[in-house]
């Protein structure tokens, strides 16, 4: 049967058999829906007639052939079709893919097929799930409809949406008129060859086909939201399942970018009060003169803006869960209203005359070394036993290097343009599995998103498009130079840099540290203390006053 081979990169990427008449173009409907825009709706038609097979340019600029701009040619067996950023290669009858040679005699290998209906597998993955269905000599059927061979739960599925089926020695997708289309290496295909191993992307789902007695490869496990191969995460997730239940109060200890607030929110959906809010607070982000409104609420005129009476987190979380995020950053002053609430579950309206009883369970999150703080006289010592009935710690990903392959990819399947499969150069892989993730998955998951930026055509993600923020190579953090280096610092490590180095440059004057940072100077005095940084700048015996200048 005639075949048309699809290249792009010199790499072959799908083959389209031909049957009448194959309508090629990026228009959804067309046979083969190409995504490129230099490629008109219905780009070029090829048709029987007789014996032969024409190509008949639909476009009105010609489409090149062996070299040429033609509006109508008949093709010969071996002919090369230009197709914007892909070639097609036509060949009279189907060849074994090790037989496929792409013009000029550059040998392309492409994915191995059956050589007969020989019992597969099919591999399927959606909804952050993975599941094999067995496929024998009849085929399988895909679609939403539960009466089908591999029911898929999707929005974008449609009820019959393709059959995989045996033909000609070889396995072959069709599909079955479905509304969003069936999607092989980005083209959207109405029926192509399918070798083993070659990703299908249907809807959000992806399909692929193997040999039923293949390996099972290594398989990532997925649990609320995140993934992991690693046993340490895994004694998270039953720790998760173990205390989900109770009420207890949890602690989750870890560095920042670890996933605290996904372990928290898995807590929440496996608890009795997954029906209920779930209400996250970051306490080191909000001003110290409010934090007591955002997390207790205030009345009506209880200070000056106070237009409004105003719920506070703690009411907006009842019958639900709250998430203390950076509980390390607390002020002192407020610690004794949260022992209260978790003592006797009420909470007092800034104000108000009288307490409010909530029924909340509290999780709370931190990168900081508790246990120092309590010792430092910074965190009260019966709040920190009272919060760490349950503490749960998260590794950081230096430490779980397993997970930086299953993670990347799992980011890379999200992000990816909706029907195009892309993958990892081994190279890549490589690259990544070699760092050592000083921001952890926050920071795998923006150059997993960067990468994509610089990918480039191909379906491959080159190990050229993976790209740090760090600078190790150069002088490292809180050296004797003046230079900022960002190594997956958080905020807090920034702000402390920058008041750092301004206070040196400037020999200690506050007042032209708050010039040249354009910071209040309530905050940069408040800073200095916080951070021990009052001699900073300074020789012996020198002082410094925030009015020894201009302020602005």
């Amino acid at each position: 049967m005639p075949e048309l081979a699809f290249f792009r990169h010199g790499e072959e990427l799908l083959r389209v058999a031909l049957t009448g008449r194959t309508q090629i173009g990026r228009a959804p409907e067309c046979d083969v829906s190409l995504p490129d825009p230099a490629l008109s709706r219905v780009h070029a038609v090829i048709e029987r007639r007789g014996d032969a097979w024409h190509l008949v340019d639909r476009s009105g600029r010609g489409t090149r052939v062996g070299g040429a701009e033609v509006p109508e040619t008949a093709l010969a067996d071996g002919a090369e079709i230009a197709l914007g950023a892909w070639r097609a290669l036509f060949r009279a009858a189907a060849l074994a893919p090790e037989e496929t040679r792409a013009a000029g005699g550059t040998q392309v290998r492409a994915g191995e097929a059956p050589a007969g209906p020989s019992p597969a597998r099919l591999r399927v993955r959606a909804g952050g799930r993975e599941r094999t269905v067995p496929v024998t000599a009849a085929g399988v059927v895909v679609g939403k409809d539960p009466a089908c061979d591999a029911p898929i739960d999707d929005p974008y599925v449609s009820a019959r949406h393709l059959r995989i089926e045996p033909r000609g020695g070889g396995w072959h997708v069709v599909d079955l008129g479905s509304t969003n289309g069936t999607f092989i290496s980005g083209a959207r295909v109405s029926q192509a060859q399918l070798p083993l191993g070659v990703p299908v992307s249907l809807g959000d789902a992806e399909l692929v086909l193997e040999r039923r007695d293949a390996p099972e490869p290594a398989r990532a496990e997925a649990f609320e939201g995140m993934v992991t191969r690693d046993v340490s995460m895994r004694q998270v997730f039953e720790l998760v399942e173990r205390v989900g239940a109770s009420d207890a109060a949890v602690t989750i200890l870890g560095e920042t970018g670890t996933g605290k607030e996904l372990v928290a929110r898995a807590l929440h959906a496996r608890s009795a009060r997954r029906d209920g809010p779930f209400i996250p607070v970051n306490c080191s982000a909000i001003a110290e003169t409010l934090i007591e409104s955002e997390l207790f609420g205030h009345e009506k005129g209880a200070f000056s803006g106070a237009e409004r009476m105003r719920k506070g987190a703690f009411e907006e979380a009842d019958r639900g869960t709250i998430f203390l995020d950076e509980i390390g950053e607390l002020p002192l002053d407020l610690q004794p209203k949260l022992l209260r609430v978790l003592e006797l579950g009420e909470v007092k309206r800034v104000g108000a005359s009288r307490p409010i009883q909530v029924n909340v369970r509290i999780v709370a999150a931190t990168h900081r070394d508790l246990r120092a703080q309590v010792r430092g006289g910074r965190f009260r010592e019966d709040l920190f036993y009272r919060l760490c009935v349950v503490p749960i710690t998260v590794p950081p990903l230096r430490q779980r290097k397993g997970d930086v392959r299953a993670l990347a990819e799992a980011f890379l399947s999200r992000a990816a343009p909706r029907g195009v499969t892309l993958r990892w150069a081994p190279e890549a892989l490589a690259k990544l599995e070699g760092y050592d993730w000083p921001g952890n998955v926050r920071q795998l998951k923006n150059v997993v998103q960067r990468a994509l930026l610089f990918r480039g055509e191909g379906q491959s993600v080159p190990a050229g498009a993976v790209t740090f923020e760090d600078t190790r190579a150069v002088p490292g953090f809180g050296g004797d130079d003046d230079t900022l280096y960002l190594r997956g610092l958080t905020l807090e490590d920034i702000e402390r840099e920058a008041i750092r180095l301004s206070l040196r440059r400037n020999k200690g004057k506050r007042a032209a540290v708050v010039k040249e940072l354009r910071i209040a100077k309530s905050t940069v005095m408040k800073r200095i203390g916080q951070w021990g940084l009052h001699d900073e700048g300074r020789g012996a015996g020198e002082t410094a006053d925030l009015e020894d200048g201009p302020q602005e």
